[in-house]
């Protein structure tokens, strides 16, 4: 995500909304912040508004469509009830948040006073809230005698603070070309396999015509592990780099050993040129297996974008060799959040909560909410589209009960940090230097960064 531009950031501090980024560290939450507000009794909230509905704005990345399943769902909540009428607020109409984030940053530097808005990821959230641009929800939570992480399988916090909801989610799975793990004789692995043992299946999946795995660019490739098992993929509680733990090492010699000696993998000077959509190589049956967030099964019904005829298959994410827990798994998505400037906080705070139980029957995504059925969802979304997904391992993937996260901090600059450890790999793969020579820029450069963000 990029940062506003120096003559953005300008604006917004003499405007007096929000502090400049270079003070968007971990302590900023606390400093910038204002105290939250103590939610009003049910209604008082209401009393400057006209007789009828609490009317309240929600700014969004999706398009003003009737057929955007986002625009549907607000729709939805506006007739669910007779309390709250929720204007749609669409900034961009090719569905980019980085634009729709630019673009609602000058307008709350200009003075706008936003209810709720959404964001395509959590790190597009946190870095408005470490400027005090957003809401904490915690009292609202405990005035509804709630705790939030009985509700969702993820919150947005920073600093023990919530400041946004996932009405759906994102997981770290497996996916696999049926065909081609048949034609290899191999079965589904199951939950407990290693990352030793994915490179054993890519290698066995490797034919003439295929290679046996897609890595893509994205800072998660380089090392998997660290999103899986790890508080924070880059940093100690401390704030520390954490380049040196093994998986680290382990995993940037892993793709090496698999492009050069295993030749299962598509070299990565070859995926940088070409440019592929994350799923492009495994929709093309060019890739038989590919790690990556479960958003790959919807794509697996846009035939347009990606035609096939397989079948997908589904399973866990590898564990490190020597983890000593099964089912560890990364699960992101982006947020709805309150602006803290809201003059209906009461209002905002039932929208968000509704949205995150009810917006994914529209959206088909899954839900952060806890209270679904897991497999019943699946059959619900997908059981017309049983010769394209495999409903059977998509579920038990999904709703695995001892699928689970370690417990994880976040910090406004965690872009910065993935980019830092992207060049970093790039640097290790193309260029064939030593682990030892790139993770020691990759720490100083890191450290760095969060000096600079604790100034």
């Amino acid at each position: 995500m990029k940062k506003l531009s120096l003559m953005l950031a300008s604006m917004i501090l003499m405007l007096s909304v929000t502090a400049c980024g270079s003070n968007g560290g971990n302590n900023a939450a606390q400093t910038n912040a204002p105290a939250s507000a103590e939610p009003s009794a049910a209604g008082s909230g209401d009393t400057d508004q006209p007789a009828g509905k609490t009317k309240i704005k929600f700014y969004t990345f999706k398009v003003d469509k009737p057929d955007e399943p986002v625009y549907q769902a607000v729709q939805a909540y506006n007739e669910s009830q007779d309390k709250v009428e929720v204007e749609y607020k669409s900034l961009v109409q090719n569905s980019d948040s980085t634009d729709f984030m630019k673009k609602l940053d000058i307008l709350v530097a200009g003075g706008e006073v936003v209810d709720v808005f959404m964001t395509g990821n959590e790190d597009e959230l946190l870095e408005r809230a470490s400027r005090g641009v957003v809401e904490p929800l915690n009292p609202y939570f405990e005035q509804e005698g709630v705790k939030p992480e009985d509700e969702y399988s993820k919150v947005l916090k920073l600093e023990d603070k919530v400041y946004g909801i996932m009405p759906g989610t994102t997981q770290w799975m497996t996916i696999f070309n049926k065909d081609h793990l048949e034609a290899a004789g191999l079965s589904l692995p199951e939950m407990g396999w290693t990352w030793d043992d994915f490179r054993e299946y890519a290698k066995k999946l490797t034919t003439a015509e295929h290679y046996g795995t897609y890595f893509h660019t994205w800072g998660e490739y380089p090392n998997i592990i660290a999103y899986t098992e790890k508080a924070h993929p880059q940093l100690s509680a401390e704030l520390k780099p954490i380049f040196d733990d093994p998986s680290f090492e382990y995993f940037f010699n892993l793709r090496r050993a698999m492009e050069q000696e295993d030749k299962s993998v598509e070299p990565y000077a070859d995926v940088l040129a070409s440019n592929y959509h994350v799923l492009q190589q495994f929709f093309a049956g060019n890739a038989s297996m590919l790690a990556v967030p479960s958003y790959a099964v919807r794509a697996a019904l846009n035939l347009e974008k990606f035609p096939h005829e397989f079948q997908t298959m589904y399973a866990p994410l590898p564990r490190s060799v020597d983890a000593e827990e099964m089912g560890m798994t990364n699960i992101s998505g982006g947020g709805l959040a309150m602006g803290a400037k809201s003059e209906n906080k009461e209002a905002s705070y039932d929208f968000i909560r509704w949205m995150s139980k009810e917006a994914y029957n529209y959206t088909k995504e899954i839900p952060a909410f806890k209270g679904v059925d897991g497999a019943e969802l699946i059959n619900g979304f997908f059981g017309e589209n049983t010769d394209l997904i495999d409903t059977a391992s998509l579920s038990k993937t999904l709703f695995d009960p001892r699928i689970q996260m370690p417990d994880t901090f976040s910090v406004p600059y965690g872009s910065e940090l993935k980019a830092i450890v992207e060049n970093g790999f790039a640097s290790y793969i193309l260029d064939n230097r030593s682990f030892e020579e790139v993770k020691n820029e990759m720490t100083a450069e890191v450290e760095k960064v969060v000096q600079a963000n604790q100034q």
